[in-house]
């Protein structure tokens, strides 16, 4: 990070000097205005550019050092080094504050110019706002007000080309590149160029502005010695573009100069080239290695099963242990390469040292060591990956102890906290045991993940989509229908909903086996999305291709896409949406009563819709309780909730008619009550209460259950390994 600033404010030092000594010469105000502002997204974004340098692939022997990193890094002692101070956090504190003081002089600022617009007069100005001000100023510029003298504008002793200045500023949102760059500066103040880049942006909108007055009113004579008179005011307004600003030497040489458009040309074509070699300059390199891969072969799954077979069990073993590992080499010219354990050929790997063994030997301290070493003056102690004091190992025994290692400390590499000559590490015999089975399960979850990683490589070709359980269920339905596949499961299943006559109308035993396919096709559905194995189409219920009318009182069914416009007349009208109001609601009472009258139907209403705004105030009369996410709040709370959001759950209860409670809760959620359904886990994988239930006890090692504080519980089941 700090390579990447100096490389930052080096790009923007220079972009900034090229402009200084070359651009700002000459009149070209307009593009010299883009280029300051496109310097500071520049130099932010070139040196983040990469350039891959391609470097010859050489093999060089591996030398014993780097073997002993990748030792190092699976070694199965845990040592604990000194907690030393963490200096990024206190350099990431100490900006961070900066950052927030630039922060508030910034908002002190701006609330400075804000209550001085809201508490004087305005007036409208052309395109802009004048704000008339009591206190003695030039006229200056913020956003689209000018702020000037109440009595002066009164008297008008403002000449006219103060405010063609004015609007220029207004026409051309100099305020916002002012803006910009304040807000840059807060975000990264540690780079010094971005105040010297503002200033030089200020310089260049007096420019603009010069240029339109002496372009408008054809004067520059006069309107020099006009800035050389108002020369001596000052402005208090720290953000706002104004006529005293510090360099007017150099807008008034600016006016006398005159410049070639030839020569504007060329200079504008050079940022292209400087541009590109500020890239090259600053952006970051990286060596890249071609690496040679065979073309591969393809196979099936029993080919890859049996190479893998070939290997014995220490080699996958040393796979594992080193599959982590990154290994360094030196090519001829003495540059670092560096390759993967699965990068390496079968020489480089032979000279690998051996990893140590799976499971670690006990090896027990004497007693004469462990009275040494209560030494605090020569010996450091770790018991179980822990800093000790010495003197703990009173309260041990050499039985206790299943590991031990000492070693010697160089003094180059020795602490304040730890001056010892010697650091010695101890593991008790349940911390030994329990770290040798950690290494045993790490070992054979790799070996169960590289045999997945082998299914899933070849299992394109094979078509295996689905998991043992979708299969089961697949399988059973397909030797009721004599069927083995989903997608003529899924034909056979929209040929059976669609047969007439239709689901309602047919025989209990009917209805019951399509209730039966369609939750079938329901479960394949949900498991294969759920595994996200194959995009399957959602069965559709036998309902829903036809429409529920009535006429005369008496029921019937018709397909949505045959409905005529009798039809369509049977349909009854939808209820008031909730919080309508008494318009909407006379309204669809009116409609309701229109369609029985149409249909000769003499169905009651549905109920009026209540206002639950009103409701709400009603329950605060009757003194009400008022809950929400079942947590208690007041009425004020919930009527503000409903206000916010209409689609919220409401439900009122009562208690011998006396006690009023209302609930309040998301759309579909039940805050009412204390414990919601428990979810069932079998190793891993969500599982229903049924399954649960039918699973052996014989077969269960474990069941672990866990609580939320809302009440939902989860069971996690571990079935035996066979």
């Amino acid at each position: 990070m700090i390579v990447y600033f100096l490389k930052s404010a080096t790009c923007l030092a220079l972009l900034l000097a090229f402009y200084h000594f070359i651009l700002e010469k000459e009149k070209m105000h307009t593009f010299n205005r883009f280029y300051l502002l496109g310097s500071v997204l520049f130099s932010f974004l070139a040196p983040l550019y990469i350039i891959y340098n391609d470097v010859a692939p050489i093999i060089v022997e591996a030398s014993q050092q780097v073997s002993k990193v990748a030792f190092t890094e699976f070694t199965p002692t845990e040592v604990t080094t000194e907690k030393s101070i963490n200096y990024t956090q206190i350099y990431i504190g100490i900006y961070l504050l900066i950052s927030s003081i630039l922060l508030l002089r910034f908002s002190r600022n701006l609330f400075k110019i804000i209550n001085k617009i809201r508490k004087n007069t305005k007036v409208t100005y052309q395109k802009a706002r004048l704000v008339l001000v009591s206190d003695k100023i030039l006229p200056h510029t913020f956003w689209n007000f000018i702020f000037i003298n109440k009595i002066d504008y009164e008297n008008q002793k403002i000449e006219q080309e103060l405010f063609t200045h004015e609007l220029t500023h207004v026409t051309q949102k100099h305020s916002l590149d002012v803006l910009i760059l304040e807000v840059i500066q807060i975000l990264f103040w540690i780079n010094p160029f971005i105040i010297i880049l503002k200033k030089a942006m200020q310089l260049n909108h007096e420019f603009i502005a010069d240029e339109r007055v002496i372009y408008q009113h054809k004067n520059p004579l006069q309107y020099q010695h006009l800035l050389l008179n108002k020369a001596v005011w000052k402005n208090e307004y720290y953000l706002a573009s104004n006529l005293n600003y510090s360099l007017t030497k150099k807008r008034l040489l600016m006016m006398t100069t005159k410049s070639s458009q030839t020569k504007i040309w060329i200079k504008k074509l050079a940022v292209i080239p400087l541009l590109a070699g500020f890239i090259f300059l600053f952006a970051e390199r990286v060596e890249a290695q071609e690496n040679i891969k065979e073309e591969p072969i393809e196979t099936n799954l029993e080919e890859v099963s049996n190479e893998s077979k070939k290997l014995s069990e220490s080699e996958i073993y040393q796979e594992y242990f080193h599959s982590k590992g990154l290994f360094m080499f030196k090519d001829k010219n003495g540059k670092q390469i560096s390759k993967k354990y699965n990068e390496l050929t079968k020489e480089e790997k032979a000279r690998l040292v051996p990893p140590p063994p799976l499971k670690s030997k006990k090896k027990v301290p004497t007693q004469k060591l462990i009275e040494d070493l209560k030494d605090n003056s020569k010996y450091a102690i770790w018991i179980d990956g822990k800093v000790v004091k010495n003197d703990v190992l009173n309260n041990y025994q050499v039985s206790d102890f299943s590991s031990h290692f000492v070693s010697f400390i160089y003094k180059n590499v020795r602490s304040k906290r730890f001056p010892q000559e010697h650091q010695a590490h101890l593991e008790t015999t349940k911390y030994f045991e329990n770290q040798n089975e950690k290494r045993v399960k790490d070992f054979e979850e790799y070996l169960k993940k590289q045999e997945k990683q082998v299914v899933i490589e070849t299992s394109y070709k094979q078509d295996q989509i689905r998991d043992d359980e979708v299969r089961a269920i697949i399988d059973e339905i397909g030797e009721k229908y004599a069927i083995n596949s989903y997608d003529k499961l899924n034909k056979l299943y929209e040929i059976e909903r669609t047969k007439k006559p239709h689901f309602i109308e047919s025989s209990t035993e009917r209805q019951k086996e399509l209730n039966d396919l369609f939750s079938d096709l329901g479960s394949i559905y949900f498991e294969l999305s759920k595994e996200n194995k194959k995009k399957s189409k959602r069965p559709i219920h036998p309902h829903d291709p036809y429409l529920r009318l009535m006429k005369n009182n008496k029921v019937f069914y018709k397909l949505r896409n045959e409905l005529t416009k009798e039809d369509e007349l049977l349909i009854p009208p939808p209820p008031p949406a909730p919080n309508a109001s008494k318009e909407q609601i006379l309204k669809a009472e009116k409609a309701y009563s229109d369609w029985k009258k149409r249909t000769k139907n003499d169905i009651p209403p549905p109920p009026p819709t209540v206002n639950t705004l009103e409701h709400i105030k009603e329950m605060e009369k009757k003194g009400a309780k008022f809950y929400f996410e079942g947590k208690e709040i007041d009425s004020k709370t919930a009527f503000n909730l409903f206000k916010k959001d209409k689609t919220l759950s409401l439900e009122s209860k009562s208690k011998n008619n006396s006690i009023y409670e209302v609930w309040i809760s998301e759309k579909g959620k039940d805050t009412t009550k204390k414990e919601e359904s428990i979810k069932y886990y079998l190793d891993h994988k969500r599982i229903s209460k049924k399954k649960m239930e039918l699973i052996p006890a014989n077969k269960i090692e474990s069941v672990d259950v866990k609580k939320d504080k809302n009440g939902a519980g989860s069971v996690y089941i571990t079935s035996k390994k066979q």
